[in-house]
């Protein structure tokens, strides 16, 4: 089962809803995909629980692998911590994107924090997949995808405008690694390594 796919289709699809139930209030180009599951905002649990469902489903996918593949662990468990980031990035919401709206700070930066855990996750992902995927190909698209979701972080917090135009082009790339993962390689599962394959002979 390719849940990488199922995961992006899934997030993908609570997001284009939550976009078109927005109140006018919300900016697309300024306020961030986060705050559609803002404090304080009747309509919130559509993108947390998109943010809960693709995290989940990231988390199974990599356990899937790691029982297939146990001997490239540490790239499994970089795409837990990223799921696992997701989840809890839809368990405690982000500021209000309205202006006026009492909320929790401290829930406010659990939000935060999940999601940098979130973001360390996927690069880690993309940094050890790029040094132990084969062929070589692969590994420049890992190494490419990771440039690019690195990139993207750096600019989206030093962004004062056009944060949420950032932050989408972000999850674009993080969103097309994590489907070219199972799509490039034609059987759901990364490729071994030459090493791997000599050893299960």
């Amino acid at each position: 089962m390719r849940f990488n796919m199922l995961a992006v289709a899934v997030v993908t699809a609570f997001i284009v809803v939550a976009h078109a139930i927005a109140p006018d209030a919300y900016s697309m180009s300024e306020n961030t995909v986060s705050q559609l599951g803002s404090q304080g905002y009747a309509l919130a649990w559509v993108m947390r629980l998109g943010f809960a469902s693709f995290g989940g489903l990231l988390v199974a996918g990599a356990v899937v692998r790691l029982r297939m593949q146990p001997r490239y662990w540490y790239r499994e468990v970089a795409l837990i911590l990223y799921g696992v980031g997701m989840f809890l990035a839809g368990v405690f919401s982000a500021e209000p994107f309205a202006d006026g709206v009492e909320y929790s700070m401290v829930e406010a930066q659990l939000h935060s924090i999940a999601a940098s855990v979130a973001g360390a996750g996927i690069s880690f992902a993309a940094m050890t997949y790029a040094l132990s995927d084969q062929p070589v190909q692969r590994r420049l698209i890992h190494a490419a995808a990771l440039v690019g979701i690195v990139g993207l972080s750096a600019l989206f917090g030093l962004s004062s405008t056009g944060a949420g135009v950032v932050q989408r082009l972000l999850y674009v790339v993080g969103f097309a690694w994590l489907v070219y993962m199972e799509v490039g390689s034609g059987t759901g599962h990364p490729r071994p390594t030459s090493n791997s394959r000599r050893e299960e002979r």
